[in-house]
């Protein structure tokens, strides 16, 4: 948020940043348009999930080469999204080669977080209505809505 001017009138009444309502507050009092639960992703998550807990039985058998295995996938994974999916697709904060965004697409999709095309929308729809009702990680409506929903 830019620092306001001196002569400004919220500096003559003495209002601070912190202390003013703004537009979006006083809007809330309207009814919200009904949330829709995306059901493929429930049933993805729920599969996931269950698959998942089929691993935890069986990890005390597993080899050592399944645990490097598993720390890999956990890595890169998380390097689809963070590097792949959020930095070059979604912010474009730099430029990759050919070879290293057909890498990143491809462990995009061990995260399982849908395609780069969704997760890219969904989160520059995030960005530029962040905490309303068009966010779609929306705090205020709770985990299930952030999770579930859209």
């Amino acid at each position: 948020m830019a620092p306001r001017r001196l002569d400004s009138t919220a500096a003559q009444t003495g209002i601070d940043d912190l202390s003013e309502t703004s537009i979006a507050t006083s809007n809330e009092h309207k009814t919200r348009p009904p949330q829709q639960i995306v059901w493929l992703n429930v049933y993805l998550i729920s599969a996931l999930h269950l698959m998942a807990l089929y691993g935890l039985y069986l990890l005390p058998w597993a080899n050592a080469w399944t645990w490097l295995w598993i720390v890999q996938c956990f890595c890169w994974g998380g390097m689809g999204v963070t590097v792949g999916a959020h930095r070059l697709w979604t912010h474009r904060s730099y430029k990759a080669t050919w070879p290293l965004r057909l890498y990143l697409m491809i462990v995009n999709c061990m995260a399982a977080q849908n395609d780069i095309f969704e997760w890219t929308r969904d989160h520059r729809v995030h960005h530029k209505y962040s905490e309303t009702d068009a966010d779609p990680h929306n705090a205020k409506r709770g985990s299930f809505s952030r999770t579930w929903g859209g």
